[in-house]
């Protein structure tokens, strides 16, 4: 049930613990024997090897190793459901967390994040990023909030960039409510830049080879959003600290957008290079792979080509509990008090910038999943307010069910198969539209039977096949490799571009998934499924049943390479 995220994970963490430096996260079975570089944070390895370490005082080391991809993603869900309801119930009551919470367990983008076997890292971002939404609304000793608030944004940015943009947008909504003159604002802000300031360096040295500390990185915690980070303390700070001479909002945001502006502008030379955002240093063409061959990385446009129930299962389930807790508001307006508003506003601004996003990359919707749970905790708040007696309150009840995620996921489904049913039978008959990923325990089986070997595959194959058999592998989807990338897409579209690509990484075998979409969607590869090939390769798939599996003759290759 993983996907290859989960299985480059599993492999990382059992690297490390087979005594693979704690400094070194090259993936050293694809493409030996140099390997690919990971530009993952070991953070959460470490988390999943104390489990296995533990764990195997009592378990086999498979069953150790089931138990960690059990227990982690449990762990953080259960964090996530105090963090949601805790959070949820000291602003709108506790009634309105049974909502929050109620969204998390149903809405498969939030909670199908944190269920068995998600241990690559984007629960954990989630995590962090719920808790910083509601740290910074919450009552309390503010310079405390903000100081918890500084640390967990940068362990998240430890872990990966994915949120930055989130973070940004909350720290900057704390700027401007200091600039409007909001209670308890400025000691929040002089707690996290402090938090921030001194936690991110020591998360980025916790990770990071001294050797490399200098080294411009645009995918990981490094000088770039190093930088970007010293211009925010410096810009949000600045008002803060000369309040007694700015004294009202015109002055306090035109400093903070000055500071801003002199501060990006001398910083520039470090994150300038990453306008272009994690892939900015990525050649063009592997670029190109990736936005069109990713589909966390596709735009909305393009999915809604595509793949519109996918898009529908994505993004209806955040914009019709965004939509009805705006309808919500409205009909509230004058009984919603300052901090319920503040909430509110956050909510929505947070909103818009992950569905901003998203419309670029999909993945995106992650950006919003801090604030959906807080929208539908507000449904229920509102919901409350409904007088027994009132005619409107069934209706409103029903609404309610029918905004849950898992309602809306449902009807999604259904009308795109409804829709499919329509176009008639032959489209759910035709071979291969079954979309087989042969990332199953028959699949690795038919591979694991054949001595240690290289294998040349689709990108998505090569995680499982690292993972569940001896074998090393040519492919994998991960950007600092072109050729990791290039041979699990471009390779396969023409027979030169295979041959060339086989004969740069030594490969000794071919493995295509016999009910893959992808592979049957190609012609060439569905000629070598049919069994026409070219006299280099041999079919040895024998009495496999879910792949071909093709022995590369090296002496003709040779002979027929340029």
């Amino acid at each position: 049930m993983a996907d290859p995220d989960d299985q480059m994970r599993l492999m990382e963490m059992r690297d490390l613990l087979s005594g693979q430096s704690w400094w070194d996260t090259r993936q050293y079975r694809v493409l030996p024997p140099e390997g690919i570089p990971m530009h993952w944070s070991r953070y959460i390895d470490a988390g999943l090897a104390a489990i296995i370490l533990v764990a195997r005082h009592f378990l086999s080391t498979s069953a150790a190793e089931l138990a960690a991809v059990i227990l982690w993603p449990s762990f953080l869900a259960c964090l996530m459901v105090l963090v949601l309801a805790h959070g949820t119930a000291r602003l709108l009551g506790t009634a309105s967390a049974i909502g929050a919470v109620a969204v998390f367990l149903s809405w498969s983008k939030l909670g199908g994040e944190f269920v068995p076997p998600r241990i690559d890292h984007h629960n954990l971002q989630v995590l962090c990023g719920t808790a910083l939404f509601y740290l910074a609304l919450v009552p309390g000793r503010a310079w405390v909030l903000g100081a918890l608030g500084g640390v967990v944004t940068a362990f998240s940015l430890a872990i990966g960039l994915e949120l930055l943009p989130y973070y940004a947008t909350i720290w900057g909504l704390m700027a401007l409510r200091h600039a409007f003159g909001q209670a308890n604002t400025g000691p929040w802000l002089l707690g996290f830049g402090a938090a921030i300031t001194l936690s991110a360096p020591l998360f980025l040295a916790g990770q990071t080879p001294m050797s490399g500390w200098a080294t411009p990185w645009c995918d990981v915690l490094a000088t770039p959003v190093m930088a970007l980070g010293l211009v925010g303390v410096v810009a949000t700070l600045t008002p803060v600290l000369a309040g007694r001479v700015l004294t009202g909002p015109a002055s306090r945001i035109a400093t903070l957008v000055a500071v801003t502006g002199v501060g990006l502008w001398l910083a520039f030379p470090l994150p300038g290079q990453c306008l272009a955002g994690p892939y900015s240093g990525v050649d063009p063409e592997m670029r190109n792979i990736i936005e069109t061959n990713i589909i966390e990385a596709l735009s909305v446009p393009t999915l809604l080509a595509s793949d519109p129930a996918l898009l529908g299962r994505i993004l209806l389930p955040p914009l019709v509990i965004a939509g009805l807790a705006a309808i919500t508001l409205w009909r509230l307006r004058g009984r919603i008090g300052p901090l319920q508003a503040t909430a509110l506003m956050q909510a929505f601004v947070v909103t818009g910038i992950g569905l901003g996003f998203s419309l670029l990359q999909i993945r995106a919707v992650n950006l919003m999943t801090p604030a959906i749970p807080f929208l539908a905790g507000f449904l229920v708040y509102g919901f409350t307010l409904i007088p027994r007696e009132s005619r409107v309150r069934a209706p409103a009840a029903v609404a309610l069910l029918l905004a849950l995620p898992t309602v809306v996921e449902n009807a999604v489904t259904w009308l795109s198969s409804a829709s499919r049913t329509d176009s008639g039978p032959e489209a759910s008959q035709q071979p291969g539209l079954r979309g087989g990923s042969c990332r199953t325990p028959t699949a690795m089986a038919e591979i694991a039977r054949l001595p240690p070997a290289l294998m040349f595959s689709t990108m998505n194959l090569g995680p499982a096949i690292i993972t569940y058999t001896q074998h090393s592998v040519t492919s994998a989807g991960y950007h600092r490799s072109f050729d990791a990338f290039w041979n699990g897409t471009g390779a396969f579209l023409t027979e030169d571009a295979l041959r060339a690509a086989i004969a740069k990484s030594g490969a000794d075998y071919v493995v295509l998934c016999a009910d893959s979409r992808i592979e049957r969607g190609n012609p060439w590869t569905a000629s070598l499924i049919a069994g026409e090939m070219p006299d280099w390769l041999t079919d040895v798939t024998l009495d496999r049943t879910e792949l071909r599996l093709l022995r590369v003759d090296k002496a003709r290759l040779a002979e027929t390479s340029p």
